[in-house]
């Protein structure tokens, strides 16, 4: 798979195409993370073994979920949830404790058929039956993830704010909290 820089095309004006293909949303196997670590390599860079090694780790925690998308048998997307808790000694604008959507990515082929929406809907699910609320956070250069929760009643928290292990660059970022459940 070839290193994707930035963003995905934002294109807000072209309409949702139809797969012709049957898309479900579920959690992950071990044997989806392949894949997954794959995807994220793609955008993000990095060893896919190690973050194969991640998404592992990830599926053995139960403050964390990790969603797939699937177009029939073949994983499409992926997106994960964690829950970041503020501990002793951390920066005061450290973001607060609480669950946060993280990582929603989708192979570049199956894009613009609402794959992300039912990722975000899945892992707000997941979330609802643990919290009242849910974080995320985002580039603002980012015009379809900021667009994309907006229909999720994500407001936002703030502009100034670290969060650790994330390489945030101040001014870029904004940081979101939406109510749950989500009224489907």
């Amino acid at each position: 798979m070839e290193l994707v820089t930035g963003f995905a095309d934002y294109r807000p004006d072209e309409t949702r195409a139809s797969t012709g293909v049957a898309i479900s949303v579920r959690g992950a196997l071990s044997e989806d993370l392949e894949v997954c670590a794959r995807l994220i390599v793609s955008r993000a860079g990095g060893s896919v073994a190690e973050r194969r090694e991640r998404l592992l780790a990830d599926l053995e925690n139960p403050d964390r979920y990790v969603a797939v998308a699937c177009a029939g048998d073949d994983v499409v997307g992926y997106g994960g949830v964690i829950r970041h808790q503020l501990m002793s000694g951390m920066p005061a604008d450290t973001a607060p404790s609480g669950y946060y959507l993280i990582g929603l990515i989708i192979a570049p082929k199956w894009r613009r058929y609402g794959i992300g929406e039912l990722l975000t809907i899945d892992r707000m699910r997941w979330t609802a039956e643990r919290a009242d609320e849910i974080y995320y956070f985002a580039n603002l250069a980012n015009g379809a993830i900021l667009d994309l929760h907006q229909r999720f009643r994500f407001e936002e928290v703030t502009r100034d704010f670290t969060f650790p292990n994330a390489p945030l660059k101040p001014g870029t970022c904004v940081l979101l909290r939406a109510p749950l459940p989500y009224p489907n």
